[in-house]
């Protein structure tokens, strides 16, 4: 090659570079190019720090946090970020994620029969739209992510994990079940002089079975148990109070499976809070899941998100479930995929004609049916035979290599073909997890996909948001999409 075409190639590779968004211990960087993305070992720790990452500064206070996010968005925090009060919390290992992703989407599509369904009464009007902030962590966790909002008259505060499949919000409730040693923190619905049970007889309630008039209207799903309840929900900042907010007050201390409070309903449930806030259930929201604690995330809800939806790299159309039992979720017109620019050979079909790929805020990893799977773990394994991989996998990790020692390495990135022509490249950060976080790939890595396994061919693949950090998820309903701005968190 001439020494001209060396230059060249030099000064392209320099314009490319991209150190990855990692937390300020990080000791590497990386770049991209095409659909591939080449890490290598940085000099020094503080080396890693990019101009792409200055663009973007990392806060370290809760005061930072909150204020470097503008008016109209709330902050999302990591359980272990600072600013949350779970902080300090023991973090879930990779493997405890992986089974607790595994159980709540099997528990969510075991008892479809008896899902909520769409509560009839009608939204209160919309106040303005609202923006909150969130953090993320190096330690991979289900539910890890929440906003702190208020309940009860006067307000106690809770941070809340997001959901988006389950249709409804869960809030732990005082008294105590019998024999628990602790529920604290939990609602403590006696303090509250705005705190109602919703009815048997009330429209509210969309439960029939097991309920008759003069008692309250039960909650029994997913094999969680409370009642139906209702009160007035603040978020802030700016404070906006929701009146008659709807959500299941569970017993605390015996839910089994529940995180620490409760979650914050997003899906497309009417009595969602995007659907509350916005007097629609067709609401726009968007989020953005950051990948340490001392960095800022955020939520936003109302015409905010409609706004940000045109800085979009990328769209998907949103379908609707022919199920009934199905159309609270967010399901996308997902296609096909690719490996390092090249199609995966995935069954025709895999995917289904209607609604089968579904995009969850409470997941953490990304979960495919077995015919994408498979594809996807056979062509990565074949594309980095020159490395080692004889590192056992854990539990739904099968594919784990050791890169400890090396100083350089390239991995070709996944990309998810949507219906309409557009695709979504996911980083390399995000379709790898790294044993070590701030050694990056230089450790044992693993790819970070794992089989989804549920009895229900209408399901064919769970977008979580591991795959997904830092970059911006935009809901638009009414519009029929669902966009993506990477790099935005």
């Amino acid at each position: 090659m001439a020494p001209s075409s060396i230059a060249s190639l030099l000064f392209l590779c320099m314009l490319l570079l991209l150190p990855a968004q990692h937390g300020a211990s990080s000791s590497h960087a990386s770049y991209k190019i095409g659909s591939s993305q080449t890490f290598f070992k940085t000099r020094s720790k503080s080396s890693a720090n990019s101009k792409k990452a200055s663009a973007t500064p990392t806060a370290t206070t809760c005061s930072s946090i909150a204020t470097g996010l503008g008016n109209n968005k709330l902050p999302i925090v990591h359980r272990q970020s600072p600013c949350s009060p779970l902080h300090g919390l023991p973090s879930l290992t990779a493997a405890d994620v992986l089974r607790r992703d595994t159980s709540r989407i099997r528990r969510r599509f075991a008892s479809q029969s008896s899902v909520v369904a769409s509560l009839a009464s009608a939204p209160a009007p919309a106040p303005a739209a609202t923006t909150i902030p969130i953090d993320g962590s190096p330690d991979a966790g289900a539910l890890d992510y929440t906003v702190n909002v208020g309940y009860g008259t006067p307000e106690q505060q809770f941070p809340m994990f997001l959901d988006t499949i389950f249709g409804v919000s869960l809030v732990l409730c005082k008294p105590c079940a019998p024999g628990s040693s602790s529920c604290d923190p939990a609602f403590d619905t006696s303090q509250s002089t705005t705190f109602t049970h919703i009815p048997c007889d009330s429209p509210d309630c969309p439960s029939t079975a097991n309920c008759s008039a003069g008692s309250v209207c039960p909650f029994n799903l997913f094999f969680v148990e409370g009642t139906f309840s209702q009160d007035v929900l603040t978020v802030a900042p700016p404070s906006v109070a929701v009146q008659d907010f709807t959500f299941v007050c569970l017993d605390a201390g015996a839910s089994d499976g529940m995180p620490e409070v409760g979650t914050l309903d997003l899906s497309r449930d009417r009595n969602s809070l995007p659907s509350r806030l916005s007097g629609s259930a067709s609401a726009a929201f968007s989020y953005c899941m950051p990948q340490y604690p001392d960095s800022p995330g955020f939520l936003s809800l109302g015409d905010d998100a409609t706004v940000r939806g045109d800085n979009c790299t990328a769209h998907a159309p949103l379908l609707s479930s022919d199920d009934p039992d199905l159309a609270n979720m967010y399901f996308i017109d997902v296609v096909g995929m690719s490996l390092g620019d090249v199609d995966l050979p995935i069954p025709s079909g895999t995917f289904g004609n209607n609604a089968s790929t579904i995009v969850e805020a409470g997941t953490t990893f990304t979960m495919l049916a077995p015919d994408a799977y498979t594809p996807l773990r056979d062509a990565f394994r074949q594309a980095m035979a020159q490395y080692n991989r004889s590192v056992p996998g854990f539990y739904d990790f099968d594919t784990c290599y050791n890169f400890t020692g090396l100083q350089e390495l390239t991995v070709p990135l996944v990309e998810f073909k949507f219906g309409n022509g557009d695709s979504l490249l996911i980083d390399g950060d995000q379709m790898l997890y790294y044993d070590i976080p701030s050694e990056g790939p230089f450790t044992v890595t693993c790819l970070a996909f794992s089989t989804l396994d549920v009895d229900d061919d209408e399901v064919s693949a769970v977008i979580g948001a591991y795959s997904l950090a830092t970059t911006e998820v935009v809901y638009d309903v009414a519009g029929g999409t669902v966009g993506f701005i990477p790099e935005s968190c």
